[in-house]
């Protein structure tokens, strides 16, 4: 039986109280992460919402709009789902942000307005670091430390949630004079460590989380496991869901063979696999770490390691979220950048089924009516994926990382978040606010 989702859209239309207005929304696009593990900075996430402005209730800044006589821009907005009959507590929230700008379309006899909005990366653009210093210390530190800064103040709330940091496993070095927009230095930070940095939403419904969690994964960061298999099998069972479309790549998208990058003290580390040159010509990967120039080197490295010869990934998903039974369906609107899923494909005149483990990177939602009399929503998801050993850690009982990569983390990467009589990392919680 197909899966009846209930999807809520709600906006502080006066800052404190927020209104309802589903009865009016006729599509909303949600748009977070990445599209490939080698875009090394997340994207900013998007959503866009389009309503029906018929009676005149969001015309913007008019008189006799019950909505749209207000300020409007910077006004926060979520998105949540729930599933009728569905076994979650809570419901599950695909976005929160605020409204960046509203665009007004006149017809003959209705309007439409659209409501364009934005996350945490939007203010993280904006806010400015002016001659900083910042001491020794491992990157989530180095992230919650620029967050805190008057000039930044990003907020730490529990309820919502607003932030969840790792500590990390990259020390960077003392860095004094840093001058520059929040976002770009935080972005900086996340390269040198190789780990994730981005605005995600969804995941484990609960009594505080509202999406729009500012989050930092740590290069072997776990999985969050949803424990769902999306396939293209003919029969499916619980917990695996018809794949509605699959992209693979299979060449230069993902294939690097040389590296120059640049580390903290402005020498530039490079390193080259020849065998790999000499097939496929010099693929050459630039970028500038907060590193010394010893993790930078064996970074690169390692970075070639995974990189150097092409292979068939899977690099999207898509899913009709609607027409999984309810309990699949609560599953796969709880992914978000970080879960794993399992992929099981049959290429057209193959008898050998391609299947594995894959980390989401990015999401791309798709919200519409299916059916206005029982106010259903149609979902329509796509996934961007990374296979799993492509990370190069293994880590105990994670669903996607608990297969042995091709490559195993460098000496110098540390294989957990709290170690022994460290100055850092021997007080628990490893988790920063």
């Amino acid at each position: 039986m197909a899966a009846r989702i209930l999807a809520k859209v709600e906006v502080k239309f006066d800052g404190t109280n927020y209104n309802d207005i589903s009865a009016y929304t006729r599509r909303v696009t949600i748009n977070y992460g990445r599209a490939h593990l080698l875009e090394d900075d997340f994207r900013a996430g998007s959503c866009s919402i389009e309503l029906d402005n018929t009676g005149g209730e969001f015309t913007p800044g008019h008189p006799g709009a019950s909505y749209g006589d207000s300020q409007l821009i910077n006004r926060e907005v979520r998105i949540s789902t729930e599933v009728v009959g569905g076994s979650d507590s809570y419901a599950t929230y695909l976005w929160r942000g605020r409204i960046a700008d509203v665009d007004y379309i006149a017809q003959q006899s209705t309007s439409t307005v659209y409501l364009r909005t934005v996350d945490g990366f939007d203010k993280l653009a904006k806010a400015q670091i002016l001659s900083q210093a910042f001491s020794a210390q491992y990157t989530g530190l180095r992230i919650a430390n620029v967050l805190d800064l008057a000039s930044v103040d990003y907020p730490d709330e529990s309820s919502p949630d607003d932030r969840d940091i790792d500590l990390g496993f990259v020390y960077l070095t003392a860095a004094s004079g840093v001058t520059s927009t929040a976002l770009d230095y935080l972005q900086k930070i996340a390269r040198s460590e190789g780990g994730r940095f981005l605005v995600n939403h969804a995941g484990a419904p609960s009594a505080t989380n509202f999406g729009g969690v500012l989050q930092f994964y740590a290069r072997n960061a776990s999985t969050d496991d949803m424990g769902i298999t999306v396939s293209d099998a003919v029969t499916l069972g619980a917990g695996s869901v018809e794949a509605a479309g699959l992209n693979l790549e299979w060449g230069s998208e993902l294939l690097f063979n040389s590296f120059q990058w640049t580390d903290s003290a402005g020498g530039v580390q490079t390193g080259s696999n020849a065998a790999s040159i000499t097939k496929y010509g010099e693929r050459v990967s630039k970028k500038t770490l907060l590193s010394d120039a010893s993790t930078t080197d064996e970074s690169g490295d390692y970075f070639i390691g995974l990189f150097d010869e092409p292979a068939l990934r899977p690099s999207q998903v898509v899913v009709q979220i609607d027409a999984a039974p309810p309990a699949d369906a609560e599953k796969l609107l709880h992914l978000h950048v970080n879960s794993a899923i399992d992929l099981s494909y049959l290429p057209t005149g193959s008898s050998t089924t391609l299947s594995g483990a894959y980390v989401i990177e990015g999401v791309t939602l798709d919200i519409g009516v299916r059916d206005m009399s029982t106010n259903a929503a149609s979902i329509r998801a796509t996934y961007s994926t990374s296979t799993a050993d492509t990370t190069g850690y293994w880590v105990l009982d994670d669903p996607a990382l608990s297969v042995f990569p091709t490559l195993l983390a460098p000496s110098w990467v540390d294989t957990s978040s709290w170690r022994l009589d460290d100055p850092d990392r021997d007080v628990l919680p490893t988790q920063l606010g």
